[in-house]
């Protein structure tokens, strides 16, 4: 194979990329990429075609699933699983893939998997499967493009709060496309759920706001087919909810398919699809497949057909007529009642934080009684070498080794973005959140990445480190990153802790989540091509949500840029030149971003990017305008403007500094810098015109906004 057909293969395996198959495919079709590439044996064509791949083909593997493909399907002349694990353990990937140190356990675990279905397809026992509603998904476009059948075994997470106003559906992940398409059978499975736990609880709230998450969020969920399984899931949560007498639970190692109309009746798929998810079910650890009553024919021919190669796998078809059948099979659902014992510590697990007030309050008061102190952590200062936290008297009650400059004290509004104070759990003790760039033992480099939560007693709790590894055109970037604190907002019902981490060698900068109480990563990041100088957590565009509102630099465009996005938001990437753009994620539709570009004084210092001041980006709304401050460097020259960005996001004053004042109009008068003289509305009126607007995928200037 050539460079240019190579080049070719390269431009469509990127359009597939982005496109709407799974992770199953996509895999597929970079196995099918690397192997041209590998095949040319071409050192020099398999280093500048590759590396690009290589965070995604991490990516990828790590999803892997051995689940609907049949092993003996083939790739290269080889069993598909065997295949994928042969080019990975090639020596060449090995030498692209070896900044990724736990590559090598990544293949343990898929040769793992892999004998995990032999066995299953022998009829040996493994472990059980959780019990959840399981429901096969097809990828549609993927088995088209590869001839394979390809899919996988999804399920969902409910929770349900009441609400006052009317029924609210919330899909994670929250693709528009998705929700369209299974919008009518959610509500359909809603109205069989309530219907059927009337039976069990006396009175239900009349409004609910449901959120469904799907669990491996593969984004190409289509159709109806799983409304039975969502309607269980539906009933076991609404019962869990109100406590019930009563409890709905799904078997071990069970899937459904079909979907349920409005009076309960199990709907068909086709006998097409319902013949390709039986071979999709029939190649995983289900051992019981429940079908629409018309189509357990199909589906157990099929089976049969299957069994001719694997005779020993034990797998069960079940055909069911509607919602009542389902719930009478006791081999597929249990319903029993449950304990009153149990339902009491239900309650009080519900009714936690008034409890938990309670209790506090009591030992707050014992507390007093005992020993004239409190123990709360309420605030900080930093003084020299150490960190100190204080309680609401002023009492210091641990102190820590900070590593900033032994001759000064901080002023603790520079350090909102390194040192937090908050109560992770709501027990009414705070924590400490502290960024390990600035404060803790000096560690080596490696380590300098992370965050930790300590308790009131300055005990650690959990910490965190932010390694992603992505690449651009331009190059690859290494996963060394500064971590600084945005703030915190619960979003469902989870305390959300906002992050932004700037690569410390390098352009790449990203916006991302933690769950508060745990540490763990949240999905959904924002990648940006410049680093990232401060944050606020805001509702941008008044539709009574709360969203990401930041400050930074953009190094593909060279400009300081204002960007706001949703809180909610998929893993994306900001828009910028082609070179910086980081490859492998769809590019972000934000609410707003702005570029302000270098002003000519600017130019003048050679200066890349015009600079921010990280501690000046503020929400003045008692004047409704968002303020940021460009101070070029901090340097001996340093010159400044103070941006005010009105909330309707297009209309900006700008002021200028006395100091850049004087400074630009020394250059002015000695004929270094053009005129107009720099504090002159004709001076600001020529920088407002040199701002952009993102608008519909373009840029373009205040005027054409209206």
């Amino acid at each position: 194979m050539n460079i240019l057909q190579l080049e070719q293969k390269r431009a469509s395996l990127k359009e597939k990329l982005v496109g709407a198959y799974s992770n199953q495919s996509k895999l597929l079709f970079l196995y099918n990429f690397f192997e041209k590439a590998l095949s040319t044996k071409n050192t020099n064509l398999i280093d500048s075609y590759l590396p690009e791949f290589i965070p995604e083909y991490i990516h990828l593997l790590k999803s892997w699933s051995v689940t609907g493909l049949k092993p003996r399907t083939c790739l290269a002349g080889m069993q598909v699983h065997e295949s994928i694990i042969e080019q990975a353990e090639k020596s060449q990937m090995n030498e692209l893939t070896k900044e990724y140190q736990k590559f090598p356990e990544l293949i343990i675990g898929l040769k793992k998997d892999v004998e995990k279905l032999k066995k299953i397809l022998n009829g040996e026992q493994i472990e059980t499967v959780e019990p959840k509603a399981f429901f096969p998904l097809l990828d549609e476009e993927g088995i088209v493009e590869t001839g394979f059948s390809i899919g996988i075994l999804e399920s969902v997470t409910i929770k349900i709060n009441k609400t006052r106003v009317a029924d609210k559906f919330i899909i994670i992940p929250s693709e528009k496309e998705i929700e369209e398409k299974i919008n009518e059978q959610v509500k359909l499975s809603w109205i069989n759920a309530k219907r059927t736990v009337k039976k069990y609880i006396r009175k239900i709230y009349p409004y609910h706001e449901v959120i469904i998450s799907f669990d491996n969020k593969v984004g190409f969920c289509k159709g109806n087919s799983l409304g039975t399984a969502l309607t269980l899931s539906f009933i076991e949560e609404l019962l869990k909810t109100y406590n019930s007498p009563v409890a709905v639970t799904v078997g071990n190692d069970i899937a459904f398919t079909g979907g349920l109309d409005e009076t309960g009746r199990i709907t068909n798929t086709s006998e097409k699809i319902i013949k390709q998810k039986t071979e999709l079910i029939f190649f995983s650890d289900i051992s019981h497949f429940a079908v629409p009553k018309s189509e357990e024919a199909a589906a157990i021919e099929q089976l049969n057909e299957l069994k001719q190669e694997y005779p020993k796998r034990d797998l069960k078809i079940t055909g069911i007529e509607d919602l009542n059948d389902l719930l009478n099979r006791r081999n597929l659902v249990e319903i029993k009642k449950i304990n009153p014992a149990v339902r009491s510590a239900k309650f009080a697990r519900k009714n936690w934080v008034a409890l938990s007030t309670i209790f506090i309050l009591i030992a707050i008061i014992s507390l007093f009684i005992l020993r004239d102190i409190d123990t709360n952590p309420v605030s900080f200062r930093v003084d020299g070498a150490y960190l100190y936290v204080l309680n609401k008297n002023g009492k210091v009650l641990w102190q820590k080794r900070a590593i900033t400059n032994a001759s000064k004290k901080a002023d603790p509004n520079e350090l909102k973005d390194k040192l937090k104070i908050v109560d992770i759990d709501l027990d009414g003790r705070n924590e400490l959140l502290i960024t390990i760039e600035e404060f803790g033992d000096a560690k080596p480099d490696s380590e300098f990445t992370r965050i930790s939560c300590y308790d009131s007693e300055g005990e650690p709790v959990w910490r965190y480190s932010f390694k992603d590894i992505v690449s651009s055109e331009r190059t690859n970037l290494p996963p060394i990153y500064a971590i600084m604190i945005i703030d915190t907002v619960t979003v469902r019902g989870i305390k959300n802790l906002f992050l932004f981490s700037n690569n410390s060698q390098s352009f790449s900068s990203a916006i991302y989540r933690l769950d508060l109480k745990n540490g763990k990563r949240i999905p959904g990041t924002l990648w940006c091509s410049g680093h990232t100088q401060a944050g606020m957590i805001t509702d941008i565009n008044n539709d009574g949500r709360k969203d990401i509102l930041c400050v930074g630099q953009d190094n593909g465009y060279e400009d300081a840029v204002f960007f706001g996005f949703d809180i909610d938001t998929l893993t994306e990437v900001r828009s910028t030149t082609n070179e910086y753009l980081i490859r492998g994620f769809p590019i972000n539709k934000p609410i707003t971003y702005i570029r302000f570009p270098k002003t000519d004084y600017d130019v003048y210092r050679n200066y890349r990017t015009p600079g921010l001041h990280p501690y000046g980006f503020k929400d003045v709304s008692n004047f409704k305008y968002y303020q940021f401050i460009v101070d070029s460097h901090m340097d001996d020259f340093a010159s400044t403007l103070w941006y005010q960005v009105d909330y309707n996001l297009k209309d900006i004053n700008i002021i200028v500094d006395n100091r850049f004042r004087v400074m630009r109009d020394t250059l002015v008068a000695h004929g270094k810098l053009p005129l107009p003289y720099t504090d002159t509305p004709e001076y600001v009126e020529l920088q407002k015109s040199k701002i952009l607007y993102w608008k519909n995928g373009n840029w373009v200037k205040r005027e054409e906004l209206d």
